[in-house]
């Protein structure tokens, strides 16, 4: 049954499945089907790694380069470094859970979850256990009053280290001592405790204030990239992979890609939290990345001097409007990473204008990847020399892949 007609596409729904493929097998969690975020637990995971390679050839074949085959995602199961979880119900039945298919107010309890990482859900037994004992309802977002909101939990994959983070509603009756009882049930088994408190309507999980509960200000996570050890520090809201060991292959292909020298001056888009550009600086003569959010920009520098890269620095602001004060830019390598939405045609532009001697294109988007590449060979005159699509996210539909081009 279609649920939605374009002009290009159409998208629907299952009604039945009368004839099994041979090749479906019996989904490992429950929630299957009901939860949002897996879509593929119903085949095995090297046909899983064949439909994503099979989408990126289907949607960069015009570009008459044929991908290579995909990497693997080093973890199939519990590989998420950072879940967000929902409170529900009423006080007699309140759940943790994740958003139902489809739908924005109505959810399921966990565990389980297959994808999170193991560790997770006995704190989401605690914090339930807590909530349900405080007195205090579920916020209700169509009301827009209540206290609990979500819970997020972050995991350093290779350090261990764990980040609570307990977002509620305000509420006269909310301080750091009502939180004790949570911070006793829990400070033996984490490194970092923080409430939130988001009065605003959005669902999104957003700070009007953040208050730091127990331990410390962050945990850390490790990656080996090439050989070499880099340490990351995660924040409540800094920005990291969410699956470590994977992101671990996407920086090795894009070090290996960039194919660096020490005369390369390395300009990186949309550097995010830096970890990138990081991974990139010992291979280079130096980086400048330039990214529109401050809070990013700032762990970034803490990253940088966390792992003693003296030849890298940070620009805060948007990227469009940085390229467009047409200042002198010395870039002999470009890297792109850029939201889903891809990059805009003043960026095409400032690649043509520049004439970097390499670019790697950084995707989490198959799509958008395949509209920007043909304009920046057809308009910044660039060859496509490789592809390389990485699964960061087994069992759901994403597929990162990366792209080098060449000037031309």
């Amino acid at each position: 049954v279609y649920t939605k007609k374009k002009k290009t596409f159409r998208e629907g729904k299952v009604v039945a499945v009368v004839t099994p493929s041979p090749r479906r097998i019996a989904s490992l969690c429950p929630s299957f089907g009901q939860c949002g975020g897996c879509s593929f637990q119903h085949i095995s995971y090297d046909d899983q790694l064949a439909v994503k390679e099979s989408c990126v050839r289907e949607l960069l074949q015009q570009l008459g380069v044929t991908p290579e085959p995909i990497v693997r995602s080093p973890e199939e199961w519990s590989y998420r470094n950072k879940m967000e979880f929902s409170f529900s119900g009423d006080m007699q039945e309140m759940i943790i859970g994740l958003h139902r298919k489809g739908e924005f107010d109505r959810y399921f309890a966990v565990p389980p979850c297959e994808i999170a990482d193991k560790s997770f859900l006995p704190v989401v037994d605690k914090v339930l256990a807590f909530a349900r004992s405080s007195g205090l309802p579920v916020y209700n977002k169509r009301l827009h009053e209540g206290v609990y909101r979500h819970l997020v939990l972050r995991k350093g994959k290779r350090t261990g280290q764990t980040l609570i983070n307990l977002v509620t509603n305000a509420h006269p009756s909310l301080n750091e001592a009502f939180f004790a009882p949570l911070v006793a049930a829990l400070k033996d088994e984490v490194t970092s405790i923080y409430w939130t408190i988001n009065g605003k309507l959005s669902d999104a999980v957003v700070a009007d204030k953040l208050v730091p509960l127990y331990g410390a200000p962050s945990i850390e996570d490790k990656m080996l990239i090439r050989g070499r050890e880099f340490t990351f520090s995660i924040s409540p809201f800094s920005f990291f992979q969410t699956n470590t060991l994977a992101a671990q292959k996407l920086y090795d292909t894009v070090v290996t890609l960039l194919d660096g020298t020490p005369s390369d001056a390395v300009l990186d888009l949309y550097c995010g939290t830096g970890t990138i550009g990081i991974a990139v600086s010992p291979f280079v003569g130096s980086v400048l990345g330039v990214e529109q959010i401050p809070d990013a920009v700032a762990d970034a520098e803490k990253n940088s001097r966390r792992n003693g890269v003296s030849n890298i620095s940070f620009l805060s602001g948007s990227v469009e409007k940085w390229i467009s004060k047409k200042e002198p830019v010395n870039v002999s390598a470009l890297i792109l990473d850029p939201p889903r939405g891809g990059i805009s045609g003043k960026v095409v532009r400032f690649i043509a204008q520049h004439q970097p001697d390499k670019i790697v294109y950084v995707s989490c988007n198959p799509s958008t990847l395949a509209r920007d590449l043909k304009l920046i060979i057809d308009e910044a005159k660039y060859s496509l020399r490789t592809i390389i699509p990485v699964d960061m996210f087994p069992h759901t539909y994403h597929v990162e892949a990366v792209a080098l081009l060449h000037k031309a």
